[in-house]
C-alpha cells in the first residue's frame, strides 16, 4: 500500500508543481548555439518535512517527452528518487527499457501521461544528492534513450535507476535537454507550510562529462535566492527559517533573497570535481526490462 501511495504522490507532485504550493527556480543557461544531451545536477536538502518534492531539473515542460528528476520526502520516514518522462504524443508513448532491480516503474495519468519511475533511497539532510542524465539514440535512430543515474552515498557507487525510451517523431524536445529548464520545491499536499524547508540547487549542461558547463544565472518565484554562492529554494515562516539560514551560511557568505520572477541572480561558475567526471565516463548499466 505504501508503494501505491508513493506512486500516486509522485504523479501529483511531478506533474502539477502548482504555483500555490511550489517555489520555482528557472535556470538560464548562457546561449552557446549548441544543444545539450547530458545534465549533471546536485540537490542538498538542509531542512524538510513530509510531502515535499525537491525537483532538481524539469526539462521541456509541456513539450513532447518533457521530463523531470529529483528527490522526495513522501512521509512515513521514507525518502526516494524520481525520474519520469511524458509521452511524445497521445499515440507515441515512452517505455522503460532498463531499470535497477529496486526501481518501481509504471505509466502515469492525470495531468498528462507518460512513464514514471521511482526508487526508495534514504538521502540525508545536509548531504549532496548527485544525479546525471543522458540522452542518446537507439540503434534505429528513431527513439531517444534517456538514462538517469544517481550517486549512492551509502554504497559509494553510481546507480543506474532507469532508461526510458521515447519515439522522436521529429521533436527536438525528445532528443535534447532544454526548453524552460527549472527546479522547484513543492509541498504537494499543501500542509505544514509554516515548517521550514530549505534546499540548495546546482546544474551543469553539455554533450559529454568533459563538456559540462555550470548554469550560473537564474530567476525564480516564491522564496528563492542565493546562499553560499548556490541557488536555494525555501518554504516556511521566516522566523523558523532564519536560524537554519544562519547555521548553514559560511562566514564569508550572505543570504541574497531573490525578487519577483524576472529578476536574475548569478553565482560563480563551478567545475564538476575531477573524481566525479572520471566516474561519469564509466557508469554502470542496469538490467534490461522484458515486456
Amino acid at each position: 500500500m505504501s508503494t501505491l501511495r508513493s506512486v500516486l504522490s509522485c504523479l501529483v507532485v511531478c506533474v502539477t508543481a502548482t504555483a500555490a504550493n511550489a517555489q520555482h527556480l528557472w535556470w538560464k543557461p548562457k546561449p552557446t548555439g549548441k544543444t545539450a544531451t547530458c545534465i549533471y545536477g546536485e540537490v542538498e536538502v538542509l531542512a524538510t518535512s513530509q510531502f515535499i518534492y525537491y525537483c532538481g531539473c524539469n526539462w521541456w515542460p509541456g513539450k513532447p517527452a518533457g521530463g523531470y528528476t529529483g528527490i522526495q520526502d513522501p512521509g512515513e520516514g521514507r525518502h526516494n528518487m524520481i525520474f519520469s518522462i511524458w509521452d511524445t504524443s497521445p499515440t507515441l508513448h515512452p517505455r522503460v527499457t532498463e531499470a535497477d532491480a529496486k526501481t518501481v516503474f509504471s505509466r502515469f495519468g492525470g495531468e498528462g501521461t507518460g512513464a514514471h519511475t521511482h526508487l526508495d533511497y534514504h538521502w540525508d539532510l545536509g548531504k549532496t544528492y548527485r544525479y546525471y542524465a543522458t540522452k542518446e539514440q537507439d540503434s534505429t535512430q528513431a527513439n531517444t534513450l534517456t538514462k538517469l543515474y544517481f550517486y549512492d552515498d551509502h554504497s559509494h557507487k553510481w546507480i543506474h535507476e532507469a532508461t526510458i525510451s521515447n519515439p522522436n517523431d521529429g521533436n527536438i524536445s525528445v532528443t535534447t535537454f532544454g526548453g524552460g529548464l527549472n527546479a522547484f520545491l513543492e509541498n504537494w499536499m499543501g500542509k505544514d507550510k509554516e515548517l521550514p524547508k530549505l534546499a540548495l540547487y546546482r546544474l551543469w549542461m553539455g554533450n559529454s562529462p568533459k563538456e559540462l558547463e555550470n548554469v550560473t544565472d537564474g530567476t525564480g518565484d516564491g522564496n528563492w535566492g542565493v546562499l553560499n554562492d548556490t541557488f536555494y529554494l525555501a518554504e516556511g515562516d521566516d522566523s523558523a527559517l532564519a536560524p537554519i539560514f544562519e547555521k548553514s551560511k559560511r562566514e564569508d557568505s550572505q543570504v541574497v533573497r531573490g525578487g519577483k520572477r524576472g529578476a536574475v541572480l548569478s553565482v560563480k561558475p563551478r567545475k564538476v570535481p575531477a573524481s566525479i567526471l572520471r566516474a561519469l565516463q564509466k557508469l554502470p548499466k542496469s538490467r534490461a526490462v522484458i515486456e
